[in-house]
């Protein structure tokens, strides 16, 4: 009889890096762009949720996880700024990867400092 808890999948760095290149490989080879659940699913696992929670904890194995993420939001940044360099980026940037146009509530702006130079001479 269980207690009803998932048990956690036993994943291994060195698998999850040759798993992760057969999933971005495929995807080229058939033209299409890398998401995160497709992802998921290639590693063996449920799905985006179970994914992301991997890779918030520590370790090697969380580590090939988060650049594994990491070359799905750069796939698919890449391709929405050929497509459409504004709302489809923007939407996709938003709505995938977390990434706000506004500071949320308690987060600083911090000010940009612009310096011009005069050219070579200076």
């Amino acid at each position: 009889m269980t207690d009803g808890r998932r048990k956690r999948p036993v994943l291994k760095a060195r698998e999850l890096e040759g798993q992760s290149r057969q999933y971005f490989a495929r995807c080229q080879e058939e033209g299409a762009l890398p998401t995160v659940p497709g992802l998921a699913l290639a590693l063996g696992l449920e799905g985006r949720k179970q994914l992301e929670g991997l890779s918030a904890g520590e370790g090697r194995v969380a580590s090939q996880l988060r650049r594994a993420l990491s070359q799905v939001e750069e796939a698919n940044i890449q391709a929405a700024y050929k497509r459409d360099s504004g709302p489809s980026a923007r939407f996709i940037l938003q709505s995938g990867f977390g990434y706000t146009d506004k500071p949320g509530p308690g987060q600083a702006v911090e000010a940009i400092q612009v310096r011009l130079t005069g050219g070579e001479g200076e």
